[in-house]
């Protein structure tokens, strides 16, 4: 069985991809944070947000995951595609919240006014 490696591999080219990679993957590290800040404060369900789309991403991250521990045994790869899973399952998650707790408030307010037309006929 084949242990996880931290190597990069040599020359100008790989070297570079590498970097560029981790850079990237690095800002990009960042850039969940305000779509999270925003879904968190929103409290109307969050509609513009796609789950959908973010689920998609939820999906690709979690195969990534299983490719970096299971078939390329890259532990650098694997923690880069962890992070980017629990940035977009913040998303998903706290929107998912959200959209819930909407439903909730709404089938509370209809009871709550089917309430008072019950109390009004009587």
């Amino acid at each position: 069985m084949q242990g996880f490696s931290l190597s990069v591999a040599t020359g100008f080219w790989p070297m570079l991809i590498a970097w560029v990679y981790l850079i990237t993957n690095a800002v990009r590290i960042f850039t969940y944070v305000p779509q999270i800040v925003v879904v968190w404060r929103c409290r109307d369900g969050a509609p513009s947000v796609s789950q959908l789309t973010w689920g998609s991403w939820v999906l690709s991250h979690i195969t990534a995951v299983l490719y970096g521990a299971l078939v390329v045994f890259d532990l650098f790869f694997l923690l880069i595609s962890l992070v980017n899973l629990l940035g977009c399952g913040l998303v998903v998650g706290i929107v998912a919240w959200r959209r819930w707790q909407k439903r909730r408030a709404l089938r509370m307010a209809r009871r709550s006014r089917a309430d008072r037309s019950a109390v009004r006929a009587v």
